[in-house]
């Protein structure tokens, strides 16, 4: 039993196909400034992130917008290519700006963590000078215990956090390299490809 693939395939490229109405639907209308720096739609992007997710990493993708309506002079095609590009390339910065903190914010962690191993070790050595009995060996296995559990949370930073952060530039460094095509006129929803 073969199932139908979720994407087409145009020129060699997966195609993430959006149908729209007008071309305004592509914008946030909560935002009141002009088009070209207006933020895309919440739901548009969503859809945009969620569909590139979802088709491999190693395939090229573009973009293809399926508008019902002709060609307007408010939003030219370019205005909506732009502002494709403009929102990603504002997400990508944004992104990196996560990342260089996020870096920051794990050596910040080490060094507090290593202050605090380096202090409860010495602890645990000091511990030798207390008399002999069964509290020693217990307060010093502690000591040591929690100079490395204060490890943990600079260590999880550095060497887990960050990965989700990096996929997700990967992410939209493979969407700003689409190609962005606006379809226009009567009849495009009807023209675009079904999911």
């Amino acid at each position: 039993m073969s199932t139908k693939p979720r994407y087409r395939i145009e020129d060699g490229k997966v195609c993430i196909d959006i149908k729209v109405k007008t071309a305004q639907q592509l914008f946030d209308g909560r935002d009141p400034a002009p088009f070209r720096e207006r933020d895309l739609d919440p739901d548009a992007v969503e859809y945009i992130v969620g569909a590139a997710e979802e088709i491999s990493p190693k395939t090229d993708l573009k973009l293809v917008v399926w508008v019902s309506e002709l060609p307007s002079p408010t939003v030219e095609d370019t205005t909506i290519v732009e502002a494709v590009r403009a929102h990603f390339i504002y997400e990508l910065d944004r992104l990196r700006r996560r990342i260089r903190h996020h870096v920051r914010q794990g050596q910040l962690t080490l060094l507090v963590g290593l202050l605090v191993l380096v202090v409860f070790l010495t602890l645990a050595e000091l511990t030798s000078m207390l008399p002999s009995g069964h509290f020693r060996p217990v307060l010093r296995e502690g000591l040591v215990i929690t100079g490395w559990v204060a490890m943990w949370r600079p260590l999880e930073v550095l060497l887990y956090d960050w990965w989700p952060l990096v996929r997700q530039r990967r992410l939209f460094t493979r969407i700003l390299a689409a190609i962005v095509t606006i379809v226009h006129g009567q009849g495009s929803e009807e023209r675009a490809p079904r999911p």
